[in-house]
């Protein structure tokens, strides 16, 4: 776990490094989960999504992790949170619905459709 957080910070020490207001940072991988709460800490305006290429496993498998609330709030520190296949944003919902109380819904968009929101009191 300590190696885990020392690789966030040092992605997130470049990355504030060489962010310019109105950079969008697009995250890939498992590697990272938690590089959105080190980004938003240190730069609050930039815009951070985050996009797994991986499977997210069921909440059944996903909280017997010892870690897994700061691996859930880390990716919730993103802006916008990507799957494959929406089975996966469907085990993301259900454990941080189960693990961390937090609810989720449709809301509407701009453009007149809806986009999936978890209700996080923040970003």
């Amino acid at each position: 776990w300590s190696a885990y957080n020392t690789v966030n910070r040092k992605f997130a020490e470049v990355v504030v490094q060489y962010f310019n207001e109105g950079d969008l940072v697009w995250i890939h991988g498992f590697h990272l989960l938690i590089l959105p709460s080190y980004l938003t800490r240190r730069i609050p305006m930039a815009k951070v999504g985050i996009f797994l290429h991986t499977p997210f496993p069921s909440s059944e498998i996903f909280r017997t992790l010892w870690c897994r609330e700061d691996l859930l709030r880390g990716m919730l520190n993103a802006d916008q949170v990507g799957f494959h296949l929406f089975e996966y944003a469907r085990h993301f919902l259900t454990c941080c619905r189960r693990l961390l109380g937090l609810n989720y819904g449709m809301i509407p968009d701009a453009s007149g459709g809806h986009t999936l929101a978890i209700d996080t009191n923040g970003r």
